[in-house]
């Protein structure tokens, strides 16, 4: 893979509204909404982390409320 010699910036819309999200060297992620001038920059390794604790906790959300509408159906 090719290390990231400049940063890379791209807008996204989402339902909240448009971020710019910024690609740092370094493997830094930055994430700033329209408008505002307050940019939260995390590690990328940070943001990982962060996605795959958020889908384990869907995960176990899911089969719990699985788990209890079997106990319904009984």
């Amino acid at each position: 893979m090719t290390d990231l010699r400049k940063t890379v910036r791209r807008r996204v819309d989402l339902i909240r509204g448009s971020v710019t999200v910024s690609l740092y060297p370094g493997a830094l992620i930055g994430f700033r909404e329209r408008r505002r001038r307050v940019e939260y920059v995390l590690p990328l390794a940070r943001v990982f982390l962060l996605a795959a604790d958020a889908y384990a906790q869907q995960q176990r959300a899911e089969k719990k409320a699985a788990r209890i509408a079997r106990r319904a159906a009984r």
